[in-house]
């Protein structure tokens, strides 16, 4: 569905096909990972849908693509759903309602990835006009990521 959606948002022919044989590709690998119960599958699939949006960057070339935020969400959803079809063959009994918080659990990172996604594309298309304030802004960040990585390494005192 992610290699039709990306072809059909192209004008260009050759974009057209190679996103329409990526998804054909993906489908198969998935079909392949799930039936022979090979994990291997899943990252293959994403990556030949990749491929694909990789060539429509390519040749079509538009600065920034407004579609990536929602593709970064959907090929997550597409591996964690894969993998978790995997885990589900294993037999393992899961606790009652480990499948609705696991579905919400989904849900929530796939809209934070595509509120990440949609918030970074409008800093970058804000970061294209010049100004104090932008520069402020990204020393701000540059400082606050700083601080996080200096608190997420930090050791505890004994």
């Amino acid at each position: 569905m992610i290699g039709g959606w990306l072809a059909l948002g192209s004008e260009d022919e050759l974009v057209r096909w190679t996103n329409v044989a990526a998804g054909s590709l993906a489908g198969l690998l998935l079909a392949a990972g799930s039936t022979l119960r090979l994990p291997v599958g899943v990252p293959l699939a994403v990556l030949a849908l990749a491929a694909g949006y990789a060539t429509s960057l390519g040749i079509e070339g538009e600065a920034l693509d407004a579609r990536a935020p929602v593709l970064a969400a959907s090929l997550f959803l597409l591996a964690e759903l894969a993998y978790w079809s995997l885990e589900l063959r294993e037999g393992v009994a899961e606790e009652p309602g480990a499948y609705g918080r696991r579905i919400g659990l989904l849900s929530a990172l796939a809209l934070g990835a595509l509120a990440l996604g949609a918030g970074l594309l409008a800093v970058v298309d804000a970061g294209e006009r010049s100004g104090l304030a932008f520069e402020a802004l990204g020393a701000v960040a540059a400082v606050a990521a700083l601080a996080l990585v200096a608190l997420t390494t930090r050791r505890p005192e004994p």
